[in-house]
This record gives structure tokens, sequence and C-alpha cells, in this order.
């Protein structure tokens, strides 16, 4: 079960005795345990119907017996398990003797990391209840969840201001709650919020890929290639990491430049130079949008880049930047005038 239809159907009061949640989006996760506990168990009597567990720390007896209590003045009562992976390590049968009749009184929900669907545990579960998968929303349902988010928090967002917020923050759902939250926090009682709102009141927290770097470099794209060497240096990455990144991404065009010259075909090209498949339109993309004499000429200012980054006591960032600026200028010299004239 997909996170959006298990929010679906909760909403429409249908609470199954079990649930594995799993995945990535701990943020999504962490939202559906709110959502099941409002549902599950009756907030004055919180303490007496919740019980929290961990596989790896708690006696497998204690969590058994525990899904057998009745509750305390509260329709049901909620026992979470985390750490569920490790049950696989483990004989299951107990779980799954349980689940052919689970308690209808209690619901459990285990939290892990993956779900092979294909064992006795989970097939034995899904009779019952359902797992549930919590990963990264596409680009559509991220959008509709932060709408969704602002609505309920009071206010409404400009499309301009959503998409600045994800700029800021990236798409992790926790970090982007937390930033929801502050934007609902402004005292004038304004229930539209643009991008100056988003601006002022959150943070550029976004963690970005050091990976990202060289593929802006091969689209020549000078504004993400700053941002993203400054957001890396921010973040710790070493200069002399990011530039061996960027100097095997041309590297890696330039052979393949060469090969397809030879008469090599696109296929060979990716095979010989490892080029994953779901990366190979971008990757041409790349070698055609990088002209081939800017390329040729590069490798005297990369050596000289490559000697000041391991000899000068100059900024290191600074001395990246102005190989970026150079490298940029040089390559759209040749794309403007590919004679070189």
């Amino acid at each position: 079960m997909k996170a959006q239809d298990f929010f679906r159907n909760l909403e429409r009061g249908n609470l199954l005795p079990l649930y594995y949640f799993y995945g990535t989006e701990r943020g999504l996760i962490d939202e559906a345990l709110d959502k099941i506990e409002e549902k599950a168990i009756a907030r004055a009597a919180r303490d007496f119907n919740l019980k929290i567990f961990s596989v790896k720390e708690d006696p497998e007896e204690t969590i058994l017996d525990s899904l057998q209590v009745f509750p305390v003045r509260s329709p049901r009562t909620l026992v979470v398990i985390h750490q569920a992976d490790s049950i696989s390590h483990k004989d299951p049968s107990p779980y799954v003797e349980y689940f052919s009749d689970p308690n209808p009184l209690t619901c459990v929900v285990f939290v892990g990391e993956k779900a092979d669907l294909r064992t006795k545990f989970f097939q034995a579960l899904e009779r019952k209840g359902a797992a549930v998968a919590f990963y990264p929303p596409h680009e559509k349902e991220l959008i509709r969840w932060i709408h969704s988010q602002a609505e309920q928090l009071g206010y409404r967002l400009s499309p301009e201001a959503v998409s600045l917020l994800v700029e800021r923050v990236g798409p992790d759902m926790r970090e982007l709650k937390l930033e929801l939250q502050k934007l609902s926090l402004r005292p004038d009682g304004k229930r539209f919020r643009g991008e100056e709102d988003v601006l002022a009141l959150t943070e550029d927290i976004r963690v970005e890929n050091p990976f990202e770097l060289p593929l802006a470099v091969g689209h020549l794209n000078l504004g993400d290639m700053l941002h993203l060497l400054r957001k890396n240096l921010q973040q710790g990455e070493p200069p002399l990491f990011l530039f061996s990144l960027i100097v095997r991404q041309l590297r890696l065009l330039r052979r393949a430049q060469e090969l397809s010259a030879e008469g090599s075909s696109q296929e060979e090209i990716e095979t010989r130079l490892r080029i994953f498949p779901r990366r190979a339109n971008d990757f041409w993309e790349r070698v055609e949008r990088f002209p081939i004499s800017a390329l040729q000429q590069l490798w005297p200012p990369t050596l000289e880049a490559d000697q000041e980054l391991k000899s000068s006591r100059s900024d290191k960032g600074l001395l990246l930047e102005k190989y970026l600026w150079n490298l940029h200028l040089l390559a759209w010299s040749r794309v403007r005038k590919p004679d070189g004239k």
C-alpha cells in the first residue's frame, strides 16, 4: 500500500489491527503514527494505552504479551514496534501466529526500513492488515502535500513560494513540515504567504549531493554550478574532492566525443565508460552540449587550477569558483564561435 492510500483510508475511518511501515521518508512515518494515535486512543488515557518497543532492545515475550492487553478508557491500545527488520533475522512464527487472530482492541504498528512482501511474515500480516511504503513523493505529490499542510496550519502559499521553499529546504518532508510551521507563526494575521515570507522566515538547509556538481558543469549551467559549489563547500566537502569530480566529468565527455568520432555506437560507449542506463539520456545531452573545442583547450587551465589548489595558500573555494567561471566562459565562447574565430 502507498502512503497516500493509507492516509485516505484512515480519513474514512478504516483503522486496521496490523500495519508495517517501511521506507526512507521518516517524517511521513511520524505523521502516520500521529494520525493513528489520534484515531486509536483517547488523549486523556494516552499513558495507559500507548506502548513503544524495539525488537533489538525489548524481550520478544514482553512485546507479544502487550498485544493482548485491553485498553483503559480508550477505544484501543496502540503498540508501536521499532527496528522491526530484526524480526526476519529471528523466528517470526510467534508474530505470524498472532496475525492469524489479532486482538481487535489493539492496533499494532511495526516500523522498519525494508519489506520483503514474499515472506510468510508479510503474507500473514497483510491478510488482516497492511504493509505501507513511505518513500519521497513525486514532485506533483510533494507540491499538493505542501499546499495541504499550509492550509491545515491556516494559510495559503503562492506557487512561487512553494518552489522557493523546496529549493531552500529540499524534498525532506520532516524538514519541510518544520519550516511550514515556522511560516504559521507570523503574527500579523495574513493568510497568504509569498516568496518574501519564505525568504524571511525559513532557512536554506537543503543538503546538496556533491555528485550533482559535475552534472551541472556538463550542462554548462553557471548558476547551478556556483550554487552547488558554494553549498557543498558549506557542507564541508573538500575542495580537491569537488575538483576531482569536475575533472572526471570533463574526461568522460571528452572520451565519449573521441570514441564517437572513431565510429563507436552510443551503446558501445556507454559500456566502455560505464554509464548507467538510467543516466544515459542525460549523459548524451551533456556530450552534445559541451563543445569539443572547449574540452581540448581546457586542460592547461585545469592543470593550473590543480597546482593552485594543491600548493596555493589562497582560499580554495575561491580558486574553484574562479576555475568554474573560466570554464564557463571558455565553453560558451566555443558555443557562440565554434570555429574559434
